[in-house]
């Protein structure tokens, strides 16, 4: 073994010596399966909804959560007609100067239970893309519903 390799494998050792496994915790998670039901987001263009899909696709990828656009006939007829627990969401994209606004209804049961809203706050930093504030809404939405215990 010449020295280099008698190195590498000294520090190797050494530093796996020095390493304590950290536990990782899971990032919170929906406690069951939602359907969430997304309105048409105000302030985007009704033809393309280039935002409206990107936030669809943004909750779509969150554990727990079965998403659908209720701007098609069907697809409202059928979310109006799911018993199980569900939630209407109505986003506002640049509300009052904030990156987005959102109300939404909680049903359970088929029973409408609670109406919330909330903000999303424009950064501090400067303007951000609108791609990038639908993103941080999704996020910080989904967020929140994790933090109600839904």
């Amino acid at each position: 073994m010449d020295w280099r390799t008698a190195f590498c494998v000294g520090v190797a050792a050494s530093l796996a010596a020095g390493c304590t496994p950290v536990p990782v915790t899971q990032p919170p998670t929906l406690s069951q399966r939602w359907m969430i039901g997304i309105e048409h987001m105000r302030s985007d263009p009704l033809i393309l909804q280039p935002l409206t899909n990107r936030f669809l696709a943004d909750l779509a990828g969150m554990p727990e959560a079965q998403v659908v656009y209720l701007g098609v006939d069907l697809n409202s007829f059928q979310f109006n007609a799911y018993a199980s627990d569900k939630l209407r969401v109505y986003p506002w994209l640049r509300a009052e100067g904030n990156c987005m606004e959102f109300t939404y209804i909680i049903y359970r049961a088929g029973q409408q239970v609670r109406t919330y809203g909330l903000v999303v706050p424009a950064l501090a930093a400067g303007p951000e893309a609108d791609t990038a504030c639908v993103d941080r809404a999704a996020s910080s939405f989904y967020h929140a519903l994790t933090q109600q215990g839904l």
